[in-house]
């Protein structure tokens, strides 16, 4: 083959992938597709023997509905493109079906033959020179039209409108990722199945795969807020004019997409301050149900008929309140996807919730529930850096009522999970034992007052909260200055260092039993009281 693709132009198979070729078919030749399209050439006659110094790198367009006997025309017009190195021939609207001895000589020649009808040479010819010739039109009309049907989307359209439309303008395929690179929505799902090898980051990305090419464009809802959610598209073998042309329209559609979210952002502001409401109460409720709250509930088809467990699930760390409310769908489908099904509601530290059971569980239950919201909460640390999570759940009890002890029982159980010291955890009311008994110590403003007396001198010289979290890591790993360097990733020499520092400011003793337990207790109350 004659012609090699270079990375500023386009070729024959980039231009087939386009939707001017939608309804074409490659007939033969097609180990040529790859040759440099640079121009159009538009024939009334297949002689076009004098023509042959003007042909390279050109697709010959033949208007075909002569062709009405025998094709030994493109035979010669075939020959005629092999001689001045063309880039392939489209016969417009054949009169009829193309000869084995033409097919054949197009594969021998590697000149691509391609049929198209229903269309006008000069047209698509026309068409054609925009994208190979003049990029920068092609550009400036795709934006044009995006913004043109993005404006004609109603008020109060979904978001799968403007991704139908991005899909449609841009020949691809369009969706909206989570951080995790999960599709949120899509215009056409089965295109974005599986790992994308598409990386997620903050600034606009571009990756090849085989034939495809996906892009990744990062949605700001606000104004310094890191993106939450990312435009991705799609594209069969674009050219580079055709890539950088995609780039600038995301980009472009991005604001505009951005408005539907945070109009949608808005909608679930106010129902999340309407379920909160309905939580605060079910928690207030005392002997009698009223009706309003049960018509409420019947209004947001939240169950409660049958046996309730609620679970309190608590953020700490660097939390963004709008990733609580942005990441409610998140959660759910983490939840549903070790099949807990049930209502979930934002708090400004977190979520509450329960899911229902028919029957009664059995007692010992619990211990397949907290492995499951485990793995839940497991799939959202990934996605979440910088942020821990600690999971309360209570037993399963019937009932508006019953629902009520159950989140109080939530509640406690996540104090527990909190004090535990792990980035992440899961803790049920029945696994807490005599751990409970410690619940009252680590909920008093009387002990939380001791801890920080007790810790007073440790406090006052930790700027950056390292030695309190040294000191508490050593003392869960029973002293082991080892175990410490390694739970914390630090070397044993710095551990040993931090302790020494530690026993010099505090003025208990690190090797009596119980003032080592005073001194662990107080370091997770005051771990707690932080975040």
């Amino acid at each position: 083959m004659d012609s090699v693709v270079d990375p500023a132009t386009t070729s024959l198979r980039q231009l087939l992938a386009t939707d001017l070729f939608v309804d074409a078919v490659l007939v033969s030749g097609a180990e040529g597709i790859d040759r440099v399209v640079e121009d159009v050439n538009v024939f009334n006659s297949f002689h076009v023997e004098d023509e042959i110094a003007t042909m390279e790198n050109r697709l010959l367009i033949f208007d075909a509905t002569s062709l009405s006997t025998d094709t030994y025309q493109v035979d010669i017009a075939l020959r005629a493109a092999a001689d001045g190195k063309a880039s392939g021939i489209v016969l417009v609207s054949p009169a009829m079906r193309i000869g084995l001895p033409a097919t054949r000589l197009s594969d021998k020649l590697q000149i691509p033959l391609i049929t198209i009808s229903q269309v006008e040479s000069l047209r698509l010819a026309d068409d054609i020179r925009r994208i190979v010739r003049l990029p920068f039109l092609a550009r400036s009309d795709a934006i044009l039209q995006a913004l043109t049907q993005l404006r004609k989307i109603p008020r109060g359209g979904s978001i799968e409108d403007a991704l139908r439309v991005l899909a449609n303008v841009l020949q691809g395929s369009t969706a909206l990722l989570g951080s995790d690179g999960t599709v949120v929505s899509s215009s056409a799902p089965k295109d974005f199945n599986g790992p994308l090898p598409l990386p997620i980051l903050e600034v606009p990305t571009s990756e090849r795969a085989g034939d495809f090419v996906y892009f990744a464009q990062p949605l700001s809802l606000a104004p310094r807020e890191k993106p939450t959610l990312w435009l991705a598209l799609r594209l069969k073998s674009p050219s580079p004019s055709r890539s950088s042309s995609a780039s600038e329209v995301l980009a472009v559609a991005s604001w505009f997409i951005a408005t539907i979210l945070v109009a949608d952002r808005l909608e679930r502001e106010r129902d999340a301050r309407f379920r909160l409401g309905i939580l605060n109460a079910i928690t207030a409720t005392k002997d009698r149900v009223e009706p309003t709250l049960t018509e409420q509930l019947g209004i947001l088809g939240w169950q409660v008929d049958g046996w309730c467990s609620a679970f309190h699930l608590q953020v700490s760390g660097e939390v963004d309140p709008q990733r609580i409310l942005n990441g409610s769908d998140e959660l759910s489908r983490a939840l549903q996807a070790v099949g807990v099904k049930g209502p979930i509601i934002e708090r400004p530290d977190g979520w509450s919730g329960w899911f229902v059971e028919k029957d009664e569980p059995q007692s010992k239950s619990y211990a397949i529930i907290v492995e499951n919201l485990s793995s839940a909460l497991s799939r959202l640390i990934p996605t979440s850096p910088g942020i821990r999570l600690h999971m309360g759940v209570g037993r399963p009890y019937q009932g508006v009522l019953g629902l009520r002890t159950s989140l109080a029982e939530a509640k406690e159980a996540c104090t527990i999970a909190q004090a535990g010291g792990q980035a992440t955890a899961v803790q049920h009311i029945d696994e807490m034992g005599v751990r409970r008994i410690l619940l009252g110590w680590y909920a008093s403003d009387n002990f939380a007052e001791f801890a920080h007396t007790l810790l007073a001198n440790a406090l006052e010289a930790d700027h950056d909260g390292e030695l309190i979290f040294t000191l508490e890591s050593y003392l869960d790993n029973q002293s082991s200055p080892t175990e410490t360097a390694a739970r914390l990733g630090i070397h044993r020499n710095t551990v040993l260092n931090r302790i020494e520092k530690i026993r010099a400011l505090l003025t208990v003793n690190l090797d009596d039993p119980d003032e080592r337990l005073a001194v662990q207790l107080a370091c997770r109350v005051v771990k707690l009281k932080r975040s």
